[in-house]
């Protein structure tokens, strides 16, 4: 991380009583961040860890299983919500009230962590509820500058950071946890071709109902190729249209279509 990102964190920490990660449910380990984690822990400060987008995966019992152990590395408690749909923000604001006690008269700060696009943003609005200074919301990755405190209770608070990018990390990695979009992509092209290794050809296919045959026998260039021509992308000729089917299949990605 950059040192203006480390400062930042340094001092939520610091103000924090409370420090809530919240990580993507569907890449818990790519979205994790444990030398923050250690770093809250170390200065005496309560950790909780909120997997957002847990409506997201399909396999609830890999899902119950990271959890499991992410709260036996950590030893912090773990809660699974869907920010967006506002699920799991009672069970939130239950384990902020079980960590508080009942110091009900002192101040406490909760600090918000997490790389952009996680749904912090979204996570603070839910909490903060309605004419509570929300915080603007946007697919597009740091929208969040500096450190934004926003009342909640009389006596409670949360400061919202910066996203957290770790420094020179993979550019698939960063566009696979939505901290990159498309058109932040220094190599679109690339990372779509990484993007068909990873998902497989049989989901592609069968997201944009491409021809069996060709597809089968088609290598990551050419599947590429297929959606363009699938999806009427051509260039003079009936040529393929390459970068506009490898930026469908970018953002379908990143609209959860696939």
């Amino acid at each position: 991380m950059s040192g203006g990102f480390l400062t930042h964190i340094s001092n939520l920490i610091k103000e924090s009583n409370i420090v809530i990660e919240i990580i993507d449910a569907r890449r818990p380990d790519e979205t994790r961040n444990p030398s923050l984690e250690k770093q809250v822990k170390s200065k005496g400060k309560k950790l909780l860890i909120v997997m957002n987008k847990a409506d997201l995966v399909k396999d609830k019992k890999l899902l119950e299983q990271k959890k499991s152990d992410i709260m036996q590395t950590t030893r912090a408690k773990v809660v699974f919500v869907s920010a967006l749909q506002k699920d799991g923000m009672n069970m939130i604001r239950k384990e902020i009230g079980m960590i508080k006690g009942n110091e009900t008269e002192k101040e406490t700060i909760i600090g918000i962590i997490g790389y952009p696009n996680v749904g912090k943003s979204t996570l603070i609005n839910s909490l903060a509820g309605k004419g509570r200074g929300r915080v603007a919301t946007s697919r597009k990755a740091g929208l969040t500058r500096g450190l934004s405190r926003i009342k909640v209770t009389d006596n409670v608070y949360l400061i919202d950071s910066p996203g957290i990018i770790p420094f020179k990390e993979e550019e698939f990695n960063l566009f696979l946890v939505e901290s990159k979009n498309p058109n932040q992509l220094k190599d679109p092209e690339l990372v779509a071709i990484k993007l068909v290794e990873y998902l497989g050809k049989e989901r592609i296919m069968k997201a944009y109902k491409l021809d069996e045959e060709k597809a089968t026998k088609a290598d990551e260039d050419e599947i590429i190729e297929l959606i363009a021509e699938k999806k009427n992308m051509l260039k003079k000729g009936g040529i393929a249209d390459y970068k506009k089917g490898a930026r469908e299949l970018l953002e379908k990605y990143q609209r959860h279509e696939i």
